[in-house]
This record gives C-alpha cells, sequence and structure tokens, in this order.
C-alpha cells in the first residue's frame, strides 16, 4: 500500500529508468535498482515497523470507500430514517440512488466501497503475514512485554479482517471472493467467489480470535498514544452482532437462525468486564468533544488535514484519491445542515418524518427527547452559528425564501456528526464516526433477554439507556442554551410507565389526510425495544440491518410488517420532498447491493447477485 508520493515516486523512478534503457542500450547489464531505496522484503524487521504495519490497516478505514465518505452513505441511506434531499437528486444522484433502491452496478459509491473493503482485507493480511514472519526476531516472544504487544499487534489486524468480512458480506452476500492471505497476482485476482457460509464462519473466527488476543480498554489506552486502538470489547461487539445477524450474513442460515444464547454470552461479558458506561451527554457520542469516550467500543478515527487540497483523482489514478489523501471525514458536509449560504454545506441527505414522529412527546404534541434534539436540527431545537456569526434557530436555518422556508416542519438537518458553527473548510472534518456504543450493547443484550424469555432483565437494560436520555446536559454551549435538558433532568418515562400509556410513534399522516406510515403502538417490551434502537442510534448505520435482522425472526409477532416503511417509502418521500423514483422494496432483491460492474468486467470467476 503506497502513499500518493511513494507513488509518483515509483512513476518517476520508472520514466527515469526508461529513459536510463534508451539513452544506454549498449550497457544492457546495468543495475538500476537503487540500494537506497527501501523495500518490504527487509521493512518490516523492527517492532516500530512492524506496528506501523498495523497502524496502516486502521488507516483504510479513512478512505473514500470507507468512512471518509461513502460508508456513512452505504449504511445509513437504505433505511427508513433517511430521505434523500433536492440536491442529492439533481447533483449528487449516485447517493440518492442508494435510497431509492434504484443503484445500479456501476454506481461509483459501490465501486469505491467494494474496492477498499477489500484493500482493508489486504491490509490486514499484509500486517498478519509480517507478524507471523516477525522477520530478524524483531519480537522476542520469550519476553513477557514483547509477546504482550505482538499479541495485541496480531489480535488488532483480525479484528479489522473480521470488519472488513462482516461488511462486504452485509451488503454483497456472501458468494463473493475472501482471502486469508495477501493476493499473489495473476490467477489469484480473479478468485471465484466462497461457497455459501464460508465467509461467516471466518468472520466469526477472526472475532473470537481476537478477542483471545486483545487486552480490555483500560489496559490499551492507559497509553494515550494507543486511544482508538480496537479492544477485546470491540471484538466481543462485533461477535454479538455477527451472532445476531447470522440469518442476513451467513448464506446457509434462514429465518429463525440467530445465535442468541452466544451473543448475549458476548455481550454480558462486555458488560461485567466494568470498563464502559454510559457517558453524561448524549451529544459528545457524534461530536469531536470527548471522543474514544467511556460509551465508545470502536471508533474511525479523522483529523483535521489540509492534505487533500489540489489533488486530481484523474491524474492520481486512484478511485476516490480526493478524499483518502487525508484523515477528514466529508460526512459534516453531505449529511447535516441544509445547504445555505449561513451553512455552507451540501446536504445530500436528511432524516425522514418516520424519524422524526418516532421521538415522544407530552400531552401538547411537545418531543421530550432530549437525543432528538442533541442529535438533530428541528423545530424549537438546538441552534446553529452560521457564516454571518450569529446563532440561529430553526426557522432562521431553513429560511430562504423557496423550499426551506416552504418546508419547515418537514425538512430536518442531523447534528450528529457535525459541528454546530459554520466553517469555511465544512469538508474537512475531524469528527470520529463511532461504529458501536455501549448503549447498543445494552439494548442487543435486552434484545437477547426478549428472545431467551427474560422481559424483567429486558426492561432494566432499557431503562438504563433511557435513564441517561433524562440526564441534564453538562456544560453546554450556545447551540443549546435555554433548552430544557440544559436547566434540569428531562421527563421521559421509563420503560415500564410507556407499555402502560402505550403510545403510537411513527405514524405519519398527510396534509390530505392520507396515512403514510402507520407507525408502531409501544405495548409491548419487544416493540418498546426496537422504538429504543431507533431514538438512540438513529443515522449511526445500524437501522437497515436492525430491520433485516428482525424480518428474519419468526419469533417476533411482527415480522410481516417489519418492511412497511421500506415498501412505502416512496409515498414517505414524496409525502416530505415531493420527489419520486423510489422503488418498492423487495427483499429479496434489496437486502444486497449489486456487486460492482468493474468486479464483473475484470473478474470472469465473479458473477451477479440479486440485486444485479
Amino acid at each position: 500500500l503506497l502513499s500518493r508520493r511513494q507513488r509518483q515516486m515509483c512513476i518517476r523512478d520508472r520514466f527515469l529508468g526508461t529513459a536510463l534503457l534508451t539513452f544506454s542500450s549498449c550497457e544492457p547489464n546495468m543495475d538500476f535498482v537503487n540500494p537506497n531505496a527501501e523495500s518490504d522484503v527487509d521493512y518490516y524487521n523492527t517492532k516500530e515497523h512492524l506496528t506501523y504495519a498495523v497502524n496502516g490497516v486502521y488507516n483504510i478505514l479513512q478512505r473514500g470507500g470507507g468512512w471518509a465518505r461513502c460508508m456513512p452513505f452505504m449504511l445509513n441511506a437504505r433505511s427508513d430514517e433517511y430521505a434523500f434531499t433536492p440536491g442529492a437528486a439533481d447533483g449528487e444522484i449516485t447517493s440518492a440512488n442508494l435510497s431509492q433502491y434504484a443503484v445500479q452496478a456501476d454506481n461509483g459509491f459501490l465501486s469505491l466501497t467494494y474496492q477498499d473493503l477489500y484493500v482493508l482485507q489486504y491490509a490486514a493480511n499484509l500486517a498478519l503475514e509480517k507478524l507471523a514472519a516477525n522477520q530478524d526476531n524483531a519480537f522476542d516472544l520469550n519476553n513477557a512485554d514483547d509477546k504482550a504487544l505482538y499479541d495485541r499487534l496480531k489480535g488488532e489486524a483480525i479484528f479489522l479482517r473480521g470488519l472488513s468480512r462482516f461488511y462486504l458480506v452485509y451488503f454483497w452476500g456472501d458468494k463473493i471472493p475472501d482471502r486469508g492471505y495477501t493476493t499473489t497476482g495473476g490467477a489469484d485476482f480473479k478468485l471465484p467467489p466462497c461457497e455459501p457460509g464460508v465467509i461467516y464462519g471466518r468472520m466469526i473466527e477472526d472475532f473470537k480470535e481476537a478477542v483471545n488476543l486483545l487486552p480490555v480498554r483500560s489496559k490499551i489506552y492507559a497509553d494515550t498514544e494507543n486511544l482508538g486502538r480496537a479492544t477485546k470489547g470491540s471484538a466481543l461487539a462485533f461477535l454479538a452482532k455477527a451472532y445476531m445477524g447470522r440469518p442476513i450474513l451467513d448464506g446457509t442460515a434462514e429465518a429463525g437462525s440467530a445465535e442468541w444464547e452466544l451473543a448475549k454470552e458476548a455481550l454480558k461479558k462486555i458488560i461485567d468486564s466494568g470498563e464502559y458506561e454510559l457517558v453524561n451527554n448524549y451529544r459528545d457520542n457524534a461530536s469531536e468533544t470527548n471522543e474514544n469516550n467511556l460509551e465508545s467500543l470502536f471508533e474511525v478515527q479523522f483529523c483535521r488535514s489540509n492534505d487533500t487540497d489540489g489533488f486530481n483523482p484523474a491524474q492520481d489514478g486512484d478511485l476516490g484519491s480526493w478524499t483518502i489523501s487525508g484523515q477528514n471525514t466529508w460526512r459534516q458536509v453531505e449529511m447535516t445542515a441544509p445547504n445555505s449560504n449561513e451553512s455552507g454545506r451540501w446536504w445530500n441527505g436528511m432524516p425522514s418524518l418516520a424519524l422524526y414522529n418516532e421521538f415522544e412527546r407530552d400531552a401538547e404534541g411537545n418531543i421530550i427527547d432530549l437525543r432528538a434534539f442533541q442529535g438533530l436540527m428541528i423545530p424549537n431545537g438546538a441552534r446553529y452559528k452560521g457564516a454571518s456569526g450569529s446563532w440561529l434557530g430553526y426557522d432562521e436555518l431553513f429560511r430562504d425564501g423557496g423550499a426551506l422556508e416552504k418546508n419547515r416542519g418537514k425538512w430536518f438537518g442531523v447534528r450528529k456528526y457535525g459541528s454546530d458553527e459554520y466553517e469555511d473548510q465544512v469538508s474537512k472534518s475531524g469528527i470520529n464516526d463511532r461504529l458501536l456504543r455501549y448503549s447498543d450493547v445494552l439494548l442487543m443484550y435486552a434484545e437477547c433477554c426478549v428472545e431467551t424469555g427474560d422481559e424483567a432483565t429486558a426492561l432494566a437494560y432499557i431503562n438504563k439507556v433511557r435513564e441517561r436520555a433524562n440526564k441534564q446536559m453538562t456544560s453546554p454551549t450556545e447551540a443549546d442554551a435555554g433548552l430544557f435538558y440544559t436547566e434540569g433532568a428531562g421527563s421521559l418515562p421509563t420503560a415500564e410507565d410507556v407499555l402502560q400509556e402505550t403510545p403510537v410513534v411513527g405514524r405519519i399522516v398527510s396534509d390530505e389526510g392520507t396515512v403514510v406510515c402507520e407507525g408502531m403502538q409501544l405495548n409491548t417490551v419487544r416493540r418498546l425495544l426496537k422504538h429504543e434502537y431507533t431514538v438512540e442510534l438513529y443515522w449511526e448505520g445500524w437501522r437497515f440491518f436492525n430491520l433485516m435482522r428482525w424480518y428474519n425472526n419468526p419469533n417476533d409477532p411482527d415480522w410481516s410488517s417489519i418492511l412497511n416503511n421500506l415498501i412505502h417509502k416512496n409515498e414517505l418521500q414524496v409525502e416530505q420532498t415531493g420527489l419520486t423514483g423510489t422503488v418498492t422494496f423487495n427483499y429479496e432483491k434489496h437486502l444486497r447491493v449489486p456487486i460492482p460492474s468493474s468486479e464483473l468486467s475484470t473478474n470472469p470467476n465473479m458473477h451477479g447477485n440479486s440485486a444485479n
């Protein structure tokens, strides 16, 4: 894996070599190897350089096809929490197509994500091979300290390879190539797809082995230089995700095959470890404040970087190169505030009306769940400091004398993963993307308890998450000034009280009185849990995954209606934006996204999937 500068040097050296051969044909035996140039043959022979090999694997997560740009769309756009904007329909149609279930095999986001997840797999395998070689006995494996570091690095690389397998199968199914080694070129570039179930088995083994090798959070993070590295908790949480998602990740599995007991065991280990807790401020889980906190199990690390300036992808020759040279995330510029002179953002996706109507309200219709205000830009909510230097409320931010103003109450922004203030270089965001949080662990454990017949314990864990949603915000900024959660505790009722009140959430009725979304009455523990997943984890990449899991659970009395919002997503999109074109969701076709045409055209042993 070469940096841009290294690639340029290689191009320069090839050019110079060609020129020398042209002018030196009488000396065919000249040796043009630069004796001072570093080579991977003898580079990975120190502890420092082997650590760099693993560090490089993390860097792949920051690429354009990873969380720097494409993954937030890939993970969120297909859910019913997301609506595409007029700006996306007019300009960023690639992202709009994901939301419309109209994505084609030549979609650029698909190609970038497919490419970079395989680059992630390659980088992890390279690090593992170099660690296994342990050239020049870089690590003295008879020394306890050396062995501990060696095992930790190995565990990190194995965990990250498990991530590549998890997301590749989630998007494309398991009839795709998979490698536990670095590709050797030639015919290996045209590897045929695996047999069903093979990659799921390897994924599970990766996460299990990583659990055994990785230390706990407090041990790794005792050295602040190691903040953000994978921990035992990271591997256990993804192991639980894989067990619970087996019906959609394992090609040999059927509906009802989720491994509830195994997932429950993994989750309980995280809970009992005492390594994690919910932070006081919900807002801290998606801002640049308090990153890698006690609630976070794994984050993709970003920092502000100007390295992307002046990049030319056509000359560079690498898909998405304009977003991979630095360590920025583009999520802030594309998926947060409405595009106006005050925000300076592009705004290709917005929260859906279904999500907005999911939050609990009081008798007067006011939202009482602080998570709505700390994660969304909505009426009567947090303010935004615009380009004018003034703090703007929702009505002022959605003011342009045109579409923004006309659609107040239907159009919203996302506060998660965005700054509350206008920035000149808004695309250069350093906000880490949180892949897994402890609140998700608590809700997953509650779900396992429901599935194993212990609803009382499930309610207790749901309440743990809801209790944080009532906490007074500490050290609020001007963005939240004056809102109820800055002045005292909230009034969100307990899980038991909700079940007594049985409210309906998520219901949408058009101006003409037509029911667009039926909503859901919170009259069972299972339904309350689904609601809690939604209001806690919205726009964090898990909604579509959860819907597919629930649809494949015959224990769920509502399984047949789980996909209704996706099936009627066009009506939802039209009601909110007036934009049509969303295809009726079909589980058999739209569970996956198409195998990219770039893969099909270069690998004769590959074939399309159900989405092609």
